[in-house]
């Protein structure tokens, strides 16, 4: 029986579904558990009401295996395309609960030079084949060790549904914390709660899946293990769920943004010409006081029609013009104070005529053509 929320350990459970005593959904022992949800009151995670042995729940011969879905093939196979690009020689990927390497070999065939470790409690992990499998539940210790043992952090750990399935989330999410380079990315994807509840998804409620999660309750969880949510991408998978990037908070934002500062100004001393500045947004006012920009920019330019116009960038004396002087003086640069909407301003700049180079200012300083 579970005594305590297995996110923020209140005690104080309301039940709400019961399905009865049930048999373990894909290895059958001959015993029957029981089959309940309940709600925390607390923190609203949503959880069984009873937690069978797991190393009955995902034993030696559990039948599922990953690679005999096309379904699943074609998803692994999906995000190993977005995920390869951001991969290079040397770099270092976990997959945990990786069942027969499904993902793990599609990210291999496209990739060059980067290390690959599966982490599989089951008799699946010798599914395999060339990739590297760690055969045991993965906790905080075999985070540890990995890192030991191989003397490198992870560029990468994903883990994909399988945070429904660990008995104690905090001692997992430890292990990843500790396995994850500080620059590192962790993904994850779960059944989203949301999709169950409003679809009547009675059918995935069985003993694997021990707790469901919302966007709420897995964001708190990993804040707890100084992790931020970086990214979320609503997948089909499993009739509704979410996946969702994150990496650790920044331990030394006054460093990070000392480096920014130095490698703008770089940028801007070696720009051959007048520089532009584009989008005069209210978070445009602390970067140019910070980075003491203010003798570089000739002016910043504005959507016409707006009521900055012939005012000045605050505590400066930069002038807030209409957008088509940019057009009418093609400054050979423009610096993208709007850069949080640069997908969306570029096309449109490049529409209206301007032929010169953009600065990035974050979050790296860097120049593009767009």
């Amino acid at each position: 029986m579970i005594r305590q929320c297995g996110l923020c350990g209140d005690d104080y459970f309301e039940e709400i579904l019961n399905l009865g005593a049930q048999p373990l959904a894909e290895n059958d022992n001959g015993k029957l558990y029981p089959l309940a949800l309940v709600r925390c009151n607390f923190c609203n995670l949503i959880q069984l009401s009873w937690m069978p042995p797991q190393e009955e729940v995902f034993a030696e011969d559990h039948p599922y295996t990953t690679g005999n879905s096309r379904e699943r093939q074609r998803h692994f196979a999906d995000l190993a395309r977005k995920l390869a690009p951001s991969l290079g020689a040397g770099d270092f990927v976990v997959d945990i609960g990786a069942n027969d390497g499904t993902f793990l070999k599609a990210l291999r065939d496209i990739t060059i030079g980067v290390g690959f470790l599966g982490v599989e409690p089951t008799g699946k992990a010798g599914k395999s084949g060339d990739i590297p499998m760690l055969r045991e539940f993965f906790t905080w210790k075999t985070g540890r060790d990995i890192v030991a043992q191989v003397d490198q952090k992870a560029t990468v750990v994903t883990a994909s549904n399988v945070l429904a399935h660990v008995p104690d989330p905090h001692n997992f999410m430890s292990g990843v914390e500790h396995l994850l380079a500080d620059d590192g990315i962790f993904i994850t994807e779960n059944h989203d709660w949301n999709s169950v509840s409003r679809g009547a998804q009675i059918d995935t409620v069985y003993h694997e899946h021990l707790r469901y999660y919302t966007m709420a309750s897995l964001t708190r969880l990993l804040d707890e293990h100084g992790l931020t949510v970086t990214g979320v991408e609503e997948i089909p998978a499993h009739g509704g769920s979410f996946r969702v990037t994150a990496m650790k908070e920044p331990q030394d934002l006054q460093q990070k943004a000392d480096r920014i500062k130095d490698r703008l100004h770089g940028l801007l001393e070696a720009a051959d010409g007048p520089v532009y500045g584009i989008g005069a947004t209210t978070r445009a006012t602390p970067l140019i006081h910070f980075t003491g920009i203010q003798d570089r920019l000739e002016c910043v330019c504005e959507v016409a029609g707006s009521d900055k116009i012939g005012r000045n960038i605050p505590g400066t004396k930069i002038p807030v013009v209409d957008e088509k002087k940019l057009i009418e003086d093609q400054p050979p640069f423009a610096l993208l104070l709007s850069w949080h909407i640069k997908d969306d301003i570029i096309p449109k700049i490049r529409l209206m005529g301007y032929k010169g180079t953009f600065i990035i200012p974050l979050p790296e300083p860097r120049i593009t053509d767009g």
